[in-house]
């Protein structure tokens, strides 16, 4: 029937996207932990609310994503066990009464199985919507990275320079350079979003089996998914040829008083002071605009009634507590921006792109080698 037919076709197409997706999410997040690698001790702001909160490094913000893009990669790994069964033989929905082998055209077709359920197999399109969220996430992680190149490329920010290849000029202003592809980008996960909503909408009130409206589903499924592989490798393209300013980072990780906390926590292991009673201390003195022994002990007297100098404290304490890489340096847990956490995180972060990368490789020359054993059987049965 065209019904198992037509079922098993959208299964193989999206099989494919997946395994190119896949391939795609590799490659970024190779660039993205050879970039971490690179830059373990480029120290940069890090940003709440987009104001300045603590100082971390380039690469702590560059494996934020890798991580981010590797949860991806498992979310579609996880549809694809879903996606790679086979509906062939299901016929209209009550299946045939002819001797037919639905488990040996599923080896042929390179499926890990069948759909058993024969009503299920042809009036099921839960794949489409489960391929088209995870890749509505996907790109959503993408947009968020691109809106932070567009915001770091600024005149403002000045923290990156994409290159030309991926940018444009004005047709009128001649010094303009327009982060174009990272802006496209950044629109792309709403586009999806729609395809997804549409075709979830579509399928929705659907009784069982099969009903005309599924042919409605298919224009929202194709336009949704074959532009992610696209998409990811353009951004790995642009942040593997952009060029970070180290200075300039560097120069914003003090900025805003971000490293007001490492103070306080100075201020709490050498002291024994109360967290609460440190945060209120330093933040009196951010209030009056500068961080210094003075304003220190003034704010000391009006909390607790006694100056942070007669503990100990010093003016090359508070300039020590407050330089960046102090701050950094001293955030040492699993997953923090210091650099003996950040060469444990490539270590861990390498290991799981390559079990992922062997994992996609079996799973790829399984349906290779199905495709192969397809023809033969096709060439065999020609001879007869």
């Amino acid at each position: 029937s065209r019904n198992d037919e037509v079922a098993t076709c959208i299964r193989i197409r999206v099989r494919d996207e997946i395994f190119d997706q896949l391939r795609a999410l590799l490659r970024l997040r190779t660039v993205l932990i050879d970039g971490a690698s690179e830059y373990v001790d480029t120290i940069m702001p890090g940003f709440t609310h987009l104001q300045h909160a603590q100082p971390t490094t380039l690469a702590h913000h560059l494996l934020a994503y890798e991580q981010a893009f590797g949860r991806d990669f498992d979310r579609l790994s996880d549809a694809l066990a879903r996606v790679n069964l086979s509906p062939l033989g299901a016929a209209a929905f009550a299946s045939t009464g002819y001797p037919i082998d639905r488990y040996m055209t599923a080896d042929l077709l390179g499926f890990d199985g069948i759909v058993l359920n024969t009503m299920d197999a042809v009036a099921s399109r839960d794949i489409a919507g489960e391929v088209l969220a995870a890749d509505t996430l996907l790109l959503t992680t993408m947009s968020r990275f691109c809106e932070e190149l567009v915001i770091w490329s600024t005149a403002f920010v000045r923290f990156v320079d994409l290159d030309e290849i991926y940018c444009s000029t004005s047709s009128i202003m001649p010094q303009k350079k327009n982060p174009d592809v990272a802006e496209i980008l950044r629109s792309r996960a709403g586009s999806l979003l729609g395809e997804f909503v549409s075709a979830i909408t579509i399928t929705k009130g659907l009784p069982m089996s099969y009903n005309r409206d599924l042919q409605d589903l298919n224009p929202h499924l194709w336009r949704g998914i074959s532009m992610v592989r696209r998409d990811v490798d353009l951004l790995a393209g642009m942040i593997k040829s952009a060029r970070f300013d180290k200075g300039r980072m560097a120069d914003g990780a003090a900025q805003g008083f971000s490293t007001a906390t490492e103070l306080a926590d100075q201020l709490v292991r050498q002291y024994g002071l109360p967290f609460r009673t440190a945060h209120h201390i330093v933040g009196h003195s951010v209030k009056k605009g500068r961080i210094d022994l003075e304003t220190l002990d003034a704010a000391a007297v009006e909390v607790t009634g006694t100056t942070l100098s007669s503990l100990g404290l010093t003016q090359a304490d508070i300039e020590a507590a407050l330089d960046a890489a102090t701050g950094v340096a001293v955030r040492s847990q699993p997953g923090g921006p210091a650099p003996v956490a950040i060469h444990d995180a490539l270590v861990a972060r390498s290991n799981k792109l390559a079990e992922d990368e062997k994992m996609l490789n079996g799973r790829l020359k399984k349906v290779e080698e199905a495709v192969i054993g397809l023809i033969r059987e096709a060439e065999r049965i020609a001879e007869i």
